[in-house]
C-alpha cells in the first residue's frame, strides 16, 4: 500500500485514492454539509458570505460549485462559464456551451480523433483526456 502525506494536515497516511486521509476527509465533508444546511437556510447568499457563516474557504466553496456538489442562486453566483464567460450557478459551462462540448468529444470520436468546433482547441491541448472506446 502507498503511504503519503495528507494535503491538508501533512501527516502520514496509507493513500488508496484521496490526496487526504480520513480524518481531514470526514472533516471537509462535515464543512461541506454546514454549508450545504446553510444554503438551504439561505438560498440568495454569496460565496463570501457563506465563507463568512460557515467557514468554509472561498476556494473551497467554488471548488465544490465547479465539481456540481452546490449551486447558487442566479443572483448571487459568481461563477462564469468557462466556454462563453456567461453567468451560471453550478459547474463549468452553461447548458449551451456543454451541449457543445458533447458535440465536439461525438465529433471528435466519429472522425477518428480530429475535432472541430468552438472547443476543438481546448480539447487538442490538453484540457480533457479521452479514451476511443470504440478502438
Amino acid at each position: 500500500m502507498e503511504m503519503a502525506n495528507c494535503k491538508r494536515c501533512k501527516k502520514l497516511f496509507p493513500r488508496v485514492n484521496e490526496p487526504i486521509c480520513e480524518a481531514c476527509k470526514k472533516a471537509e465533508e462535515e464543512l461541506f454539509l454546514n454549508v450545504k444546511e446553510f444554503l438551504r437556510e439561505n438560498s440568495k447568499s454569496t460565496v463570501m458570505e457563506i465563507s463568512q457563516a460557515t467557514g468554509a474557504s472561498h476556494k473551497r466553496i467554488t471548488d465544490w460549485l465547479r465539481e456540481g456538489r452546490l449551486e447558487l442562486s442566479a443572483e448571487a453566483s459568481e461563477l462564469n462559464c468557462r466556454g462563453c464567460g456567461k453567468r451560471i450557478t453550478s459547474g463549468n459551462y452553461c447548458d449551451a456551451c456543454l451541449i457543445q462540448v458533447n458535440q465536439d468529444i461525438d465529433t471528435m470520436f466519429s472522425k477518428g480523433g480530429k475535432t472541430h468546433g468552438s472547443f476543438s482547441g481546448e480539447l487538442r491541448a490538453g484540457a480533457m483526456h479521452t479514451r476511443n472506446p470504440r478502438k
